[in-house]
């Protein structure tokens, strides 16, 4: 069957997120599994969303509300700007989409670094424009060279703020001068699915631009990570109300479940279950450090609720070995990393067993 394809959908490398525990439980046959390979929160979800959740079912056979009118005046409310600077979407991927399909024309070049998040190539692929890149500098974004690509044809940027997977973030000062250098014709946006694992003090809060009227910037936020809604997909966007009345336009109905929308507000509102996960992240990667440091192996300071690791060879035969002892870590070779891992930072029990199975398979 031939039918009218595009070159550039045929030349798409789909994205390989990380394994499911139930795919490697039916696939090796271990049956006590952990997962450190997707970023999730070790604490699962805030009690109250359970019961949120658990009151909500037996509303399932209706629709949800299309534009998520009582979450956008919580989250409105939550991060003081207007309701209508809000959108919503399946993950905040699904908002990388929306602003790819409606800034996009076949040819227009989209800009981020090396090294970063695999999805924004992808998603610029399929919109028929063209993606580039900067080096890195140190593991992080190098704005001085990301800002020396800007061209006629540049329409978007991506600044992943802590980014995935190295974990590092820009400062409030680089990421000033980066702004002052772009023209308000070219949207930058700020990706913070990371934000609230941040513990530097030069870290700068995107949302901060948005709220001073700079009218180039959109700032994107999940419910994913921090508050463990990953099986839901829930995101949203905060930026000029100009700019996110127009991503509207390409929207679909209804997409995101009302499900979705009752857990995130349930979630938004539990500032209790979001302190614990910090303190679970932040004690973890401190732990995670100093074991590493042990076994004289190398890694990057993160910001994020991952580390990336160098094991010093190539990481696939210890990515494997791992598997075999029941724990899923992810390789990174598809960002050109061949030697290192990124191992999400687990519950303490899950660290610990994370570190002597990898210390049995280094002595090997």
């Amino acid at each position: 069957m031939s039918f009218p394809a595009k070159s550039y959908i045929e030349q798409l490398v789909p994205y390989e997120p990380g394994r499911p525990i139930e795919e490697v439980r039916r696939e090796l046959g271990i049956k006590q599994l952990i997962k450190l390979a997707s970023n999730e929160n070790p604490l699962g979800v805030s009690p109250k969303v359970k019961k949120a959740v658990a009151k909500f079912l037996p509303k399932l056979h209706f629709y949800p509300e299309s534009t998520a009118p009582e979450l956008r005046a919580a989250v409105a409310k939550y991060h003081k700007v207007s309701e209508k600077q809000i959108i919503f979407g399946n993950g905040s991927n699904e908002i990388i989409e929306f602003l790819c399909r409606s800034l996009l024309t076949e040819g227009a070049e989209v800009l981020s670094s090396e090294c970063s998040f695999l999805v924004y190539p992808l998603i610029t692929q399929i919109c028929g424009g063209r993606f580039r890149t900067a080096p890195m500098k140190n593991f992080s974004y190098n704005l001085d060279a990301l800002a020396g690509l800007v061209n006629e044809k540049t329409r978007l940027i991506f600044i992943a703020n802590p980014n995935n997977p190295t974990g590092t973030y820009v400062t409030e000062e680089q990421l000033d001068a980066f702004l002052s250098k772009v023209g308000e014709e070219v949207i930058v946006c700020i990706d913070e699915a990371y934000v609230d694992f941040v513990d530097a003090k030069n870290y700068p809060q995107g949302l901060n631009y948005v709220k001073k009227g700079v009218e180039n910037v959109i700032v994107l936020r999940t419910f994913s990570k921090s508050h463990g809604l990953a099986g839901l997909r829930i995101g949203y966007g905060v930026g000029p109300e100009r700019l996110i009345q127009y991503l509207h336009r390409v929207r679909q109905p209804f997409n995101v479940n009302a499900v979705a929308q009752v857990a995130a507000l349930a979630a938004l509102g539990d500032k209790a279950f979001l302190k614990r996960t910090q303190k679970v992240v932040h004690d973890g990667r401190a732990y995670l450090y100093k074991e590493f440091n042990r076994l004289g192996l190398k890694y990057v300071k993160s910001q994020a609720n991952f580390i990336l690791v160098d094991m010093g060879t190539d990481a696939k035969p210890i990515v494997e070995g791992l598997l075999k002892k029941g724990l899923i870590v992810r390789g990174v070779k598809p960002y050109n990393l061949p030697t290192f891992i990124r191992v999400s930072i687990g519950l303490p029990s899950e660290n610990i067993r994370f570190i002597r199975a990898l210390k049995q398979i280094l002595k090997k």
